[in-house]
């Protein structure tokens, strides 16, 4: 009995060791043994994650931005080093159509530059993902931004976008010219409270010298003469005239007002000689504009004038003195039918972030009230001033802003009402004859 038993430890003994060898070798390989009742098994090292290529649509004249915007994203690529980011250029006129190309392809970037009046072709379609999602995101703060300025973006509920800028239309003036006919500014005017269209033409001609190619003021932006709505909306409300009804089913600008808008452009033009002739290709900064009609983005050029004082104002009142200001919304937007959706939205977040506007308000007025509450936009810079930065920007985008027109048939609208423009450019149409035919044209298109 006594010689079993010891045969028995015996085994236990040999069979103790075998066990406690094979689990200091599993050791030494770096195999982890078995968690305790209650622990969590613990791996060496997490699955490296899939690498990804965001691609991002945007548009522009020239890469300027895109270079900015691809040194900034380096900090987010940085913390997601499987991400890679990657910006398409494409020129403001082509975009719209360029997209809708690359949707209908499967070739669309994941994340998009959206303007106001692209946005609702792509809802309707369909082809914007809803990332409703970042409200609740207590980090990005969603809360921030501009109420106003998701008017667009928003539809049954649901959220196809954020903004990353949405300022009024603004007046770089050229101060020099200003002192030189001992004229008071268009920013003492505001100060004044006598800043309207009357002060405005009487400034213009004032300056004017076509014989030398000086003209008072420009209303043609940066994005050419095929950007009618850009330059005259503002204008158009002014004066009490609109282009569409707000549900967008009804052309407006046939109207006693929209002819005086109009009446008041040809003059400018034709009659007058304070406003450079269609086509003509002369730029604020050459020196000889008085007063021009831009998107506050064109700072980044303006900062670059040397040989004369510059500011900024914001549009004069005209006969409908409660008229809003025209704001040019731009913003992110997720593609429906990208493959990397949650990539996507966390780009968007921080290119939309309040680290990212303050980053860029040197050449962006902010969609966040914290930002434009703060110094971003002065800080480190001479022009425009504080005064016109208020003026121009804050007072407005603080009061009464709208943005501008948009229809899901926006792209055939803007050529048809460009081609019918052209018409009064030529002098072949009174203004009232130009808008009984785009009445005709446009009202189809609006169905």
């Amino acid at each position: 009995m006594k010689r079993h038993l010891s045969l028995v430890l015996l085994s236990v003994l040999a069979l103790s060791s075998i066990i406690g060898c094979s689990a200091g070798a599993d050791t030494a390989k770096g195999t982890t043994a078995a968690p305790k009742p209650g622990e969590v098994k613990k791996t060496d090292k997490e699955a490296p994650k899939e690498e990804v290529l965001l691609k991002v649509g945007m548009w522009g004249e020239n890469d300027s931005r895109k270079k900015i915007l691809e040194a900034y994203v380096q900090q987010f690529t940085a913390k997601n080093p499987h991400i890679k980011v990657e910006f398409m250029l494409v020129p403001f006129a082509d975009y719209q159509q360029k997209l809708s190309i690359m949707v209908a392809s499967r070739t669309a970037p994941d994340l998009v530059w959206m303007s106001d009046k692209m946005i609702p072709q792509f809802i309707e379609a369909k082809q914007l993902a809803d990332i409703s999602e970042i409200q609740n995101d207590k980090a990005y703060d969603f809360n921030d931004n501009i109420p106003s300025s998701f008017q667009r973006l928003k539809k049954d509920g649901k959220l196809y976008g954020v903004p990353f800028l949405n300022p009024p239309k603004v007046i770089f003036y050229n101060k020099t010219l200003f002192k030189e006919k001992g004229l008071k500014t268009p920013l003492e005017q505001y100060k004044d409270g006598k800043w309207t269209y009357d002060e405005y033409i009487q400034a213009a001609k004032a300056i004017s010298d076509p014989s030398k190619g000086i003209y008072g003021n420009f209303l043609i932006t940066a994005n050419g003469w095929k950007a009618w709505e850009d330059a005259f909306l503002d204008t158009f409300w002014a004066y009490g005239a609109d282009f569409m009804n707000e549900e967008s089913t009804k052309f407006m600008l046939n109207s006693p007002e929209g002819e005086k808008a109009f009446q008041l452009i040809s003059d400018m033009m034709f009659k007058d000689q304070i406003h450079p002739k269609p086509g003509d290709q002369i730029t604020f900064e050459g020196g000889k504009i008085g007063m021009s009609r831009q998107n506050y983005a064109y700072v980044n050029t303006a900062r670059n004038i040397k040989n004369f004082e510059w500011d900024i104002a914001p549009m004069p009142k005209g006969p409908n003195t409660d008229a809003p200001a025209a704001t040019g919304l731009a913003a992110y937007s997720v593609m429906q039918e990208s493959k990397h959706k949650p990539e996507a939205l966390e780009l968007l977040k921080f290119m939309t972030s309040k680290e990212a506007m303050t980053e860029f308000a040197f050449m962006y007025v902010p969609n966040r009230s914290s930002v434009l509450a703060s110094d971003a936009l002065t800080k480190g810079f001479e022009s425009p001033t504080k005064e016109g930065i208020k003026a121009a920007l804050i007072d407005p985008m603080n009061g009464k802003l709208r943005a501008q027109n948009a229809h899901k048939n926006w792209q055939q609208i803007d050529v048809k009402v460009q081609t019918i423009i052209d018409l009064l450019y030529t002098r072949n149409m009174t203004p009232k004859e130009m808008l009984k035919k785009m009445e005709e044209e446009v009202t189809p298109l609006m169905k």
